[in-house]
């Protein structure tokens, strides 16, 4: 940790499962050290990983063992104000199922999306969305617990709903990039309610890449302005593979000092 903030990364750096991740982080030497993983979950009909009982237990061991946090985005195909009321139950059920699994990892955020509507009225989009999650926050400690992240070009349909329910955010750096939105005025409307910070490089064509794709100076700007706020924050390197990873690390220590 440096200043106010905890880096992290997500939990697909290396091939192989949640606690293996962990593990790789948490003992990978080397400058910059990860204090936090993400936990990226999916459940669909051929494939979940959603952490058993079981698993939860030992990755609050490791994390115990190497003072390591944890963040859980939870799966993108929770639809929770979709038109079907058995598609809205069933992400309800899978929300549930999520945090009931990764309670006891005392993640500092639990991160969700917010679809966008189809072709139809926003307003009733957006009540069917806060009607089905107002009672899911219910059962976490805090609204604030949960951090509604913004992913498409335009951040709209979010506000109501984070307001409505007082939720974190999340801010996401790299969507920011890739549309080509003001990083900065973003900052300045929402971080007082951010808890974590997802940062990755991107070209025209993709997303998600290395931190090495972003512009020179960007991230003494964006580090020197996290580290002037009051509260400790997560910042989360959301790249996948080993190749993206040792490449951010290299990026950080070249324009950063060593945390």
């Amino acid at each position: 940790m440096r200043g106010h903030f905890r880096l992290g990364t997500t939990s697909y750096i290396i091939e192989s499962g949640l606690a293996d991740n962990l593990l790789w982080l948490a003992r990978r030497p080397g400058g910059c050290r990860i204090s936090e993983m993400q936990l990226v979950l999916f459940d669909t009909p051929e494939i979940s990983n959603i952490p058993s009982l079981e698993e939860a237990a030992l990755l609050a061991s490791i994390a115990a063992d190497h003072d390591m946090a944890f963040t859980v985005h939870l799966p993108c195909n929770i639809m929770l104000g979709d038109a079907d009321p058995s598609v809205r139950r069933a992400s309800a059920a899978l929300f549930k199922r999520v945090v009931e699994a990764t309670s006891r990892l005392e993640p500092i955020c639990w991160t969700l999306h917010i679809p966008m509507p189809g072709n139809e009225e926003t307003r009733r989009y957006l009540d069917r969305t806060t009607e089905t999650l107002a009672p899911l926050i219910g059962e976490l400690r805090s609204p604030r617990e949960l951090a509604i992240e913004n992913i498409y070009p335009i951040f709209e349909i979010e506000p109501p709903i984070i307001e409505e329910l007082d939720t974190s955010v999340c801010i996401d750096i790299g969507h920011l990039l890739f549309f080509g939105l003001d990083v900065w005025s973003f900052l300045d409307r929402w971080l007082p309610r951010c808890r974590n910070i997802h940062i990755h490089g991107c070209t025209p064509e993709r997303d998600h890449e290395s931190l090495a794709q972003l512009p020179r100076g960007f991230l003494q700007k964006l580090f020197g302005r996290i580290s002037g706020e009051p509260c400790l924050r997560t910042v989360t390197m959301e790249i996948f593979g080993i190749s993206d990873f040792e490449s951010s690390i290299s990026t950080l220590l070249n324009y950063l000092r060593p945390f």
